[in-house]
């Protein structure tokens, strides 16, 4: 009996995944298109490496927008139900692949790596690194993060 319970739920889960790619094709191409060229394959790249393994950052250094308009579009994908995460803290993950539904994977480019500066930064003597502008230290941090550093209790009674 058992077998034939496993045999009946694998036919039940194919169906159903038929059934998924049908309905998730058109939601997606709505989602991933755009009158813009560049954004539609920016969209389409951002999709596709909404893995749980790629962040905002590393995405953002791939294309030509910012990890706030990825964010944006995560916000908007998400309540779509075509990406999803596990926690508020895990990162977003997309549903269903574009391969699977028969939408086009645009060529992933490498990330592009500002290591010049890096490597000024590394060849700066420790004496010197101590003496940095606090300026440019305070550009450098998210201006969220700093809203919320900057708030205190007495700004929410």
């Amino acid at each position: 009996m058992s077998e034939d319970t496993d045999d009946i739920l694998r036919d039940i889960r194919r169906w159903l995944k038929i059934i998924g790619i049908q309905e998730a094709k058109p939601i997606l191409t709505e989602a991933l298109s755009s009158e813009d060229p560049e954004e539609e394959r920016d969209l389409r790249i951002t999709y596709h490496l909404t893995d749980g393994e790629h962040s905002t950052r590393n995405i953002a250094k791939r294309i030509s927008y910012s990890r706030y308009w990825i964010m944006s579009r995560y916000e908007e994908w998400s309540n779509m139900g075509v990406i999803e995460r596990n926690a508020s803290t895990s990162p977003y993950n997309r549903v269903i692949g574009l391969e699977e539904v028969g939408i086009e994977v645009p060529e992933i480019p490498e990330p592009e790596d500002d290591d010049s500066e890096e490597e000024a930064e590394e060849e700066v003597p420790e004496e010197e690194a101590e003496e940095e502008d606090p300026e440019e230290e305070a550009e450098e941090e998210d201006p969220e993060e700093e809203a919320v550093k900057g708030a205190s209790l007495t700004d929410y009674q």
